[in-house]
């Protein structure tokens, strides 16, 4: 097996490992029927896991991160000083080593993996986790967002995230125009839910 073929397994078994928790998370309980068959719901649960998985990927790349970085200092090495395959061919395509430093380092990965290789190899494969997570959630909000609802349940559901979206939206600067838009969401959304109550 090629060396890139088992950083592929490694990275999906990590991230197998990181987010296997969510896949168990429920969709929306009590829902009725004809709301339930909604497919918003189904494409909001399939988010709901897609968002769960990605931060506790995040979180356990940035605690990994932390700890590795922190012994690596304790024991007098400066991390940048640690090469893997991966990161030797991104500085070789920043220009930030020369032909020579190139061909040293390479040929010292030649040789056994070092504890300290194997450090550096298990954050950054845990940061490609990380990132594949990142890019999961992207699609599968999209794919929420593009589902047309197909209930007063679902369309209410799709409101609210759309008002969440604005809220936590880091694109839109305009901090007045985030909170107004998703508050008059809310406030639309509150009238439909007092009008079917009624």
């Amino acid at each position: 097996m090629s060396a890139e073929n088992r950083a592929t397994t490694r990275r999906a078994v990590v991230a197998g490992l990181v987010v296997a928790p969510v896949a168990a998370l429920p969709a929306f309980p009590g829902l009725p029927a004809q709301a339930a068959a909604d497919p918003i719901f189904s494409a909001s649960s399939e988010f709901a896991r897609a968002k769960a998985a990605e931060d506790l990927a995040g979180n356990a790349y940035n605690d990994l991160e932390e700890s590795t970085w922190s012994a690596l200092k304790s024991a007098g090495i400066r991390p940048t000083q640690i090469f893997t395959h991966r990161n030797l061919e991104t500085h070789r395509e920043l220009g930030l080593l020369s032909d020579s430093e190139y061909a040293a380092a390479l040929a010292a990965l030649d040789g056994p993996e070092s504890e300290h290789q194997a450090m550096r190899r298990a954050v950054e494969e845990l940061r490609e986790s990380s990132r594949d997570a990142a890019l999961a959630r992207g699609e599968a909000e999209r794919e929420f967002v593009t589902t047309a609802p197909t209930t007063r349940a679902g369309a209410l559901r799709l409101l609210r995230h759309l008002a969440e979206f604005l809220d936590g939206d880091d694109v839109i600067n305009d901090r007045f125009l985030d909170d107004v838009v998703g508050d008059a969401i809310r406030n639309a959304i509150a009238v439909f839910e007092r009008e079917a109550l009624a």
